[in-house]
C-alpha cells in the first residue's frame, strides 16, 4: 500500500513544469540549424484537414490557423517577426506555371516567445508589407512591432478562400525582451548572409496552398 502511494506521488511530481524544464535534455549536441521551426498554416478548402488534429482531437475549420508544433487551432494570434526572405517556388500541382514568388518568415509567439515559421504565397504574398513599411518609415526593426495575424475571406472566380491579415497592435518596450529578440533576429540574418538554408518543418503542400 505504501509503495503504491509513493508511485502515485512520483507521478504527480513529474508534472508539466518538469517536462518543460527537461525539454532539451539529450539534445545538447544537436546542431540548432537541424531543428526546423514548426509552421503556422492557414487552412483552406483544398487542405487535407484530417491530417491536422489538436490535443483534444478536433480538426481545424477552413479559415483557421493551425500551429504544427503545438498542435493548436488558432483564430488569430499575437507575434513578433524576426526574419523574412523572398524566394521562388514551383507549385507541385501546377509545375507548368513555372516559378512563383513567396515569402518565408520566422517569428516568435507573443505569449511564450517560441519560434515558428510561416510561408506567404499567391494572394497572401504581400501580407507582411505593412510591417516592412512600418519598420522602414519608423526606423525600427521588425521585432519591435507586436503583430496580430487574423484571417479574411476573399471571393473570386475560383470560389472563396482565406488570406492572413497582419495588424500592428503595439510595440515591445521591455529592454530585456528586445535584446532577446534582437539576438534571435541577428542570428537568422547572419545565417541568411552566409547562405545557410533556414528550413521550416515539412508539411503537406496541399494544406499551405491557397487560391491563386
Amino acid at each position: 500500500m505504501e509503495t503504491k502511494k509513493k508511485e502515485e506521488k512520483s507521478l504527480v511530481i513529474y508534472d508539466e513544469k518538469r517536462l518543460e524544464a527537461n525539454a532539451k535534455l539529450g539534445m545538447s549536441k544537436v546542431d540548432p540549424i537541424d531543428i526546423r521551426p514548426p509552421q503556422i498554416l492557414l487552412v483552406q478548402k483544398s487542405s487535407i484537414i484530417d491530417t491536422f488534429v489538436d490535443k483534444s482531437g478536433k480538426h481545424p475549420r477552413v479559415g483557421q490557423f493551425f500551429h504544427t508544433g503545438r498542435n493548436e487551432i488558432l483564430d488569430s494570434f499575437g507575434c513578433f517577426f524576426l526574419f523574412a526572405a523572398k524566394s521562388k517556388y514551383i507549385d507541385r500541382r501546377k509545375p507548368e506555371e513555372g516559378e512563383k514568388s513567396q515569402y518565408k518568415a520566422l517569428g516568435v509567439m507573443a505569449d511564450d516567445y517560441s519560434l515558428f515559421g510561416m510561408t506567404f504565397r499567391s494572394s497572401a504574398l504581400f501580407t507582411l508589407s505593412r510591417l516592412f513599411s512600418s519598420a522602414v518609415s519608423q526606423k525600427r526593426p521588425m521585432f519591435f512591432f507586436l503583430c496580430r495575424l487574423e484571417t479574411k475571406m476573399l471571393t473570386g472566380e475560383k470560389g472563396d478562400w482565406f488570406v492572413p491579415v497582419l495588424r500592428i497592435i503595439g510595440n515591445e518596450e521591455n529592454p530585456e525582451k528586445l535584446i532577446f529578440l534582437e539576438e534571435m533576429a541577428r542570428s537568422f540574418d547572419q545565417r541568411a548572409k552566409e547562405e545557410i538554408p533556414i528550413d521550416l518543418e515539412e508539411v503537406d503542400e496541399a494544406l499551405e496552398e491557397g487560391k491563386t
